[in-house]
């Protein structure tokens, strides 16, 4: 749980302690949580410092911040190889307390599964920069994956790039075993789409918290999990500055086929992943 005016941040291993009176907001207080830590820069040595915040959420006071997220309320289809009929992301699997955002996977009778998820379409997008999120993952044995990832609205547009926007799945939780997944899609989900995708060892992943950040320029995406570069993206792969991408926070079924949902108890709370805080800066200079 995070304080007011005290946050331990815990930087790919190493403990800084910041003190701060309210954080620190941007001209319009529109995006910025007033307890972020002031002047905080992303846990990452690799990328570096002089970065400006830009966007933060520390859920902190409670209550989903509607002016930064719209909780989802949708039906996402199945995943019958997994023995679940139905899933869906429901507004009561999503709960801000404790200084988490906590996105809650569900059983519901025999083969529905009910998901959270937030996102930040119409109301924050992200351009060139860093986003940087600090997680605990929901319980993957329970066939529920969780995500971190941006979407744009014109993704679905076909022109063989990405420029024009893509799908970002900064990571995918989506093994048993200490592995990750980092996908890029591009034009749209039917016959022309195309994806590029890096799996990689995370020993330790599904233990604790772990930090995940996306660096975004005109020279690529780069991924990185507790401060160490884990997948590279460039040419045709990457969108154009100006193009709008929403971030988004997830729990879902997962697609690998792995875990056991339909041994648990009927009507049951299965797992949860916990979202400390996300985080986005741009270039300060």
């Amino acid at each position: 749980m995070k304080g007011i005016a005290f946050s331990l941040v815990i930087c790919a291993g190493i403990a800084a302690v910041t003190f701060s009176v309210c954080g620190k907001m941007d001209s319009s207080g529109r995006w910025i949580d007033r307890s972020t830590p002031a002047d905080t820069q992303p846990c990452n040595k690799f990328v570096g410092s002089g970065w400006k915040l830009e966007f933060s959420d520390e859920f902190n006071d409670g209550r989903i911040d509607t002016t930064k997220w719209v909780v989802k309320d949708e039906y996402r289809g199945s995943r019958p190889e997994l023995g679940i009929e139905r899933w869906f992301f429901k507004p009561e699997a999503v709960e801000e307390r404790d200084g988490n955002l906590f996105l809650d996977v569900r059983k519901v009778g025999k083969d529905t599964m009910y998901c959270g998820s937030v996102y930040s379409n119409g109301k924050y997008y992200m351009h060139h920069g860093y986003a940087e999120a600090r997680i605990r993952l929901a319980d993957i044995r329970m066939s529920a994956l969780t995500a971190f990832w941006l979407q744009s609205p014109t993704m679905r547009s076909i022109d063989g790039t990405g420029n024009d926007g893509a799908e970002i799945d900064i990571f995918e939780s989506a093994y048993t075993s200490d592995t990750i997944i980092t996908t890029i899609h591009i034009d749209g989900y039917e016959e022309a789409h195309q994806e590029k995708n890096f799996r990689y060892a995370a020993p330790g992943i599904h233990e604790g918290y772990h930090i995940w950040g996306m660096w975004w320029d005109d020279d690529g995406i780069r991924i990185f999990l507790d401060g160490e570069l884990k997948a590279e993206f460039d040419g045709i792969w990457v969108p154009r500055k100006e193009i709008d991408e929403y971030l988004y926070l997830s729990t879902v079924a997962t697609f690998s086929g792995e875990g056991d949902f339909v041994s648990q108890p009927a009507d049951s709370s299965l797992t949860q992943a916990c979202f400390d805080y996300v985080r986005v800066w741009t270039k300060s200079r």
